[in-house]
């Protein structure tokens, strides 16, 4: 007689087993084949189905990084400004310093200001100077310079001085006969240069009365440096070590005023001259109104735009620090900032 146990079966099917042995014996050792187990029971010996695992959940896609700041991008600053005729990089307070007419540039109206912009392009102070406070005289300022610590404005016929770390009030230096004071600068022993593009209000606009004059001021004394119909208007001035440069609005000249004489004089490609000034690399930049740029060149070279596009380019500043020409636009109320 063979046996063969069946591993896994309990219970009623463990008698199963058994009577088949026995059957199996009493047919002369023929096992006879055992039926297949009942559905209920094969249910109940298979192991419970094991849950599909769930889908993996897709990692979100990488977030890029917002661009860094292009620090080639122009800045424009325009919250608040109005009729803004000169920019001046203050640098002892790293400090951009805004002079705004706010009206006619003849008007004498006491509501011009100047403010103060950081080199961010932000507005620290709308109003530092306020033509609106009692005890300031200031209706329409154009050219700024520092010198000594006296921040030097042009006023109409007037050049008005304010402490230049705290705006106060510090006098003012009256000019005979003038009648557009315009543009300032201050020479490197303190000497103060001012000139009179010689306009008047007329029917058609500003047009010329022949005042076109360049001043300087030594101690709060004015001396005229030249006079004369022939200086074409002129607005921007610098003083360096070779001499007053100045530019003309009436024209497209760049000439140095020596001795009472117009000398080393340069054409430039266009006209509406307005602010000059010099860079870090000894290159003067000169505004022009009538091409809407910013030229870059020397006496004794030729002139390029290095900025365009850029309508009512008045008195340009420039940040020494950080290689920048300021320019305000007139017509817009508005400072561009644009790295060079």
């Amino acid at each position: 007689m063979s046996t063969r146990v069946t591993q896994g079966w309990g219970g009623p099917l463990r008698g199963v087993a058994v009577a088949s042995l026995w059957l199996a014996a009493a047919c002369g050792g023929q096992e006879p084949a055992l039926e297949a187990p009942t559905p209920a029971a094969t249910e109940a010996t298979q192991p419970a189905p094991v849950a599909a695992a769930p889908a993996p959940v897709a990692a979100p896609a990488p977030v890029a990084p917002p661009p860094a700041p292009d620090p080639n991008a122009p800045i424009i600053v325009k919250d608040g400004i109005q009729t803004p005729e000169s920019v001046l990089y203050d640098a002892a307070a790293d400090m951009y310093l805004v002079s705004n007419i706010n009206g006619s540039p003849v008007a004498a109206d006491d509501n011009g200001f100047i403010s103060k912009i950081d080199p961010e392009g932000k507005i620290v102070e709308l109003k530092w100077i306020d033509g609106a406070k009692d005890n300031v005289k200031l209706s329409a300022p154009k050219g700024m310079a520092i010198a000594g610590g006296v921040l030097y404005v042009s006023d109409i016929d007037t050049v008005r001085e304010f402490d230049a770390k705290t705006g106060e009030p510090k006098g003012e230096i009256a000019i005979k006969g003038a009648s557009f004071l315009n543009d300032i600068s201050a020479a490197a022993d303190g000497t103060i240069y001012v000139t009179d593009s010689g306009l008047k209000m007329g029917q058609a606009g500003l047009e010329s009365d022949g005042n076109d004059a360049v001043y300087k001021i030594v101690k709060g004394k004015v001396k005229p440096v030249i006079k004369g119909k022939d200086l074409k208007g002129p607005n921007g001035v610098l003083a360096d070590e070779t001499g007053v440069w100045v530019v003309t609005f009436g024209a497209n000249e760049l000439y140095n005023v020596k001795s009472g004489k117009k000398t080393d004089m340069k054409s430039l490609p266009k006209g509406g001259l307005d602010g000059i000034v010099k860079t870090n690399d000894g290159k003067l930049l000169i505004s022009s109104w009538e091409s809407k740029q910013v030229f870059k060149g020397s006496p004794k070279e030729d002139f390029t735009a290095l900025v365009s596009d850029v309508s009512s380019p008045a008195d340009i500043g420039y940040d020494s620090k950080r290689n920048r020409v300021l320019v305000p636009q007139f017509m817009e109320n508005a400072v561009f900032i644009k790295p060079l």
